[in-house]
């Protein structure tokens, strides 16, 4: 038997539901109207009345995630108006609902043409491709979008523990497939799966050099420019990443035209973020080798 609890349902609060068997959370608004959450994480919305029969009667709405909490209690009242009425409630079979639409497979190859081959640079893109081929095609790539609820999601982050950092990265790739595909009105507001997934913490790197390993660093430097040839090259190179903040590969790639002397700017007209990164210098390149630079 199923735990009466009250609250309002929202796509907030459908998200924050969890039970540890099967339970019933009802609406505060509409009477009759509710979310059951199953133990596996499964959640459907469903609505009860007592009209036309001395037994309440309970239908299925439709599953959480393929329709929005707002299109359910809609149709709940559609329901019970026509239950009230003496009639069939006709709800929607899930089963036909589910079988809608395109599969995961079709929502990433449409999501490739119009987005990563359009709008993401070489790099992101091989990123986003790697999850889609390596992992997310897969595990859901034959099955309906629709089909496919936070449940299933939840197992696939899990089933990729062992690289976290990749497993944030399906998902996150698989949430911007789904997101795109409302956009486009392929799929219905609210069908996508992959909100509120508990993500895996990232492993901080960030560690900041102290004064001792700057002066022993700015020494090293020293030692390859003296040296002349391509250790030179790359110490200015590493001076450059520390004095301006600059991405690697900004570094590598600048050109003289990139680069205004007389104004101390470097003008880099494809960084990550778009547009024009400015950066000017307030030490001289040389300060890595003063032990009161650091």
């Amino acid at each position: 038997m199923a735990k009466l609890k009250r609250t309002a349902i929202s796509r907030s609060t459908v998200g924050r539901l969890k039970a540890d068997g099967d339970t019933v959370f009802w609406d505060s608004e509409l009477q009759g109207f509710g979310v059951r959450v199953y133990a596996s994480g499964r959640k459907v919305y469903v609505v009860q009345t007592r009209a036309g029969g001395p037994h309440p009667r309970r239908v299925t709405v439709g599953r959480v995630g393929v329709i929005t909490p707002e299109e359910a209690r809609r149709r709940a009242a559609q329901i019970i108006s026509r239950i009230k009425a003496g009639e069939e409630p006709v709800p929607e079979p899930e089963a036909v609902t589910l079988a809608k639409g395109p599969t995961v497979g079709e929502l990433v190859e449409t999501y490739l043409k119009e987005v990563v081959e359009v709008r993401l640079k070489p790099k992101s893109a091989q990123t986003y491709r790697c999850s889609i081929d390596n992992h997310i095609l897969p595990a859901f790539g034959r099955k309906p979008a629709l089909s496919i609820d936070h449940a299933a999601v939840s197992a696939f982050h899990h089933s990729l523990r062992e690289t976290p950092r990749m497993a944030n990265q399906a998902v996150e790739v698989l949430f911007r497939i789904y997101r795109a595909a409302e956009e486009r009105e392929t799929i219905p507001e609210g069908s996508n799966p992959c909100r509120q997934i508990a993500m895996n913490r990232p492993r901080r790197h960030e560690r900041f050099l102290t004064d001792e390993e700057f002066q022993r660093l700015g020494r090293v430097l020293d030692e390859a420019e003296e040296k002349g040839g391509a250790r030179m090259y790359a110490a200015l190179a590493v001076r450059l990443l520390l004095l301006t903040g600059c991405r690697k590969n900004e570094i590598v790639n600048l050109h003289w035209d990139h680069v205004d002397l007389e104004a101390g700017e470097m003008r880099l007209p494809d960084t990550k973020t778009g547009g024009f990164f400015f950066s000017r210098p307030a030490r001289s390149s040389r300060f890595l080798s003063r032990p009161c630079a650091a």
